[in-house]
């Protein structure tokens, strides 16, 4: 079982270093792509923070979920905009980088999420199951609803970047 989970961390880890590289240099971009990468985060997001229910964190605290989560994706679409470069390259396709600090914030939260995961809830974190629940003491749970916090926030940020870049492009592609 903890060569599965090496091989999952790995292979996640490795598909984050290829983004942050993209995200960095720049390279094509497309509003299916675009939308693809936000369900891929949005999937990631829920599968790490569904063991925090398991683990005793009481489900009224989705509302809090949502709350940063809208609150980080309006403020994101807001200000990002500034750090997000679009042009048209040679090859007549339309390129974008920037907008890395959402992606930053997400990786920061995804990773002390697996790794809290891991050390409180154990091998069986990557495996969720509605039969096992964890107890955990007061102070961890409030831990764990920290890095989920901010792995929202990180999601929601990135949600927003993408929008503006959905947008950014669409007015892009009309001039």
């Amino acid at each position: 079982m903890d060569s599965q989970i090496l091989i999952f961390v790995v292979m996640i880890v490795a598909v984050l270093i290829f983004r942050f590289k993209k995200i960095m240099s720049g390279g094509p971009v497309g509003k299916n792509k675009i939308i693809f990468s936000m369900i891929s985060y949005f999937a990631i997001s829920i599968f790490a923070v569904f063991s925090s229910f398991q683990a005793g964190v009481s489900t009224w605290y989705v509302f809090a979920y949502v709350g940063i989560l809208i609150c980080a994706t309006y403020l994101s679409h807001r200000h990002v905009d500034k750090s997000i470069v679009v042009w048209k390259a040679d090859d007549g396709k339309i390129h974008a980088k920037g907008g890395h600090v959402p992606y930053v914030i997400w990786i920061a939260g995804l990773v002390s999420r697996f790794v809290l995961g891991y050390v409180f809830l154990g091998s069986l974190y990557l495996t969720p199951s509605f039969t096992i629940q964890k107890n955990l003491s007061p102070v961890d749970i409030e831990m764990t609803l920290v890095v989920d916090l901010i792995m929202m926030l990180g999601v929601g940020a990135l949600t927003g970047r993408n929008l503006k870049l959905i947008s950014t492009l669409k007015n892009f592609q009309t001039s």
